[in-house]
């Protein structure tokens, strides 16, 4: 009896939570902003991509360039990009403001001889950022990823180095 309390007081602090959280948002962030730990989409390279590195990485870099994001940080080498946060994806008014930073990571075939060489997917993620602030202290936060970037920016790589 104890245990089916419990899993109703958990079932209705989540449901509470998901009504406060789904109020606080923003009205122009509800259909795209997700809260809570980002997630990381993958994508399997097309086989006549997968021993060219060099064209996946190159293909990566140019869209995040050709989604207006400015690369922070990049090494080849792991295959890792992390852009900066841009602030510009969607514009909110007053104390509000919502930024969002892109990663993406070139994950090589798992095999011993040769590892490194051929890629086997590409992981994606779209972290986002609200927060309100007032008279210069933080009155709400937010973190989750941007639903909608994360479609559109694995959309666009799947179109362009995704199996068909």
């Amino acid at each position: 009896m104890k245990t089916r309390r419990r899993v109703a007081l958990g079932f209705t602090l989540m449901l509470a939570q998901s009504i406060l959280f789904a109020a606080d948002v923003p009205k122009p962030l509800k259909a795209r902003f997700v809260g809570g730990d980002p997630v990381w989409r993958e994508i399997p390279i097309r086989d006549n991509l997968r021993t060219s590195p060099e064209k996946c990485w190159q293909v990566a870099v140019s869209t995040i360039l050709d989604n207006s994001f400015d690369i922070a940080t990049m090494d080849k080498d792991s295959g890792y990009i992390r852009t900066t946060w841009n602030e510009g994806v969607v514009v909110l008014g007053g104390d509000w403001g919502y930024k969002v930073q892109i990663s993406i990571k070139l994950v090589p075939i798992d095999s011993g001889a040769g590892a490194g060489t051929s890629l086997d997917k590409i992981r994606v993620q779209a972290t986002g950022e609200i927060s309100e602030i007032k008279r210069g202290v933080i009155r709400t936060f937010f973190r989750g990823y941007d639903q909608v970037l994360l479609q559109n920016l694995f959309q666009d790589l799947q179109a362009k180095l995704g199996s068909r």
